[in-house]
């Protein structure tokens, strides 16, 4: 282990080496113990420790809880509606577009067996249904 993770670790863990993550503890004491910086270094935490101990605990006002929690950064779930409605609307774009390139991109065809059934298809829409004999139904 090297001064520069020993002071990262003392920072955040305090001159405490048994509060120190489990893997990290044996090389740190090695240090500790073999290195007068290492040690001057566990004193100033110990020091903030013995501060942070006697400190009075006081419990936050509502008006800054209220700052804090508006602060905080919005969670991973964002309840917006325009993105689903900006997703459906490029995909009805796409499929629409889609739909008139792809009749444009096929080749004409000379078979005029395709005009006839689309004609047979739609033959007859405008006859006036109500005159039809439904007798032989």
């Amino acid at each position: 282990m090297d001064m520069k993770r020993f002071a990262e670790l003392a920072e955040a863990y305090g001159g405490d080496i048994n509060r120190w993550p489990a893997a990290e503890r044996p090389a740190a004491q090695t240090l500790a113990d073999g290195n007068p910086d290492a040690a001057e270094v566990l004193a100033d935490a110990r020091r903030l420790d013995a501060i942070l101990a006697d400190a009075d605990q006081v419990e936050p006002s509502d008006l800054l809880v209220r700052r804090i929690l508006k602060a905080a950064p919005a969670g991973p779930f964002d309840a917006d509606w325009r993105r689903p409605a900006v997703a459906a609307a490029a995909a009805l774009v796409i499929g629409v577009v889609g739909g008139f390139a792809g009749g444009l991109v096929l080749p004409e065809s000379e078979d005029p067996i395709y005009e006839t059934e689309y004609a047979d298809a739609f033959d007859g829409l405008l006859e006036d249904w109500a005159a039809w004999e439904w007798s032989d139904a």
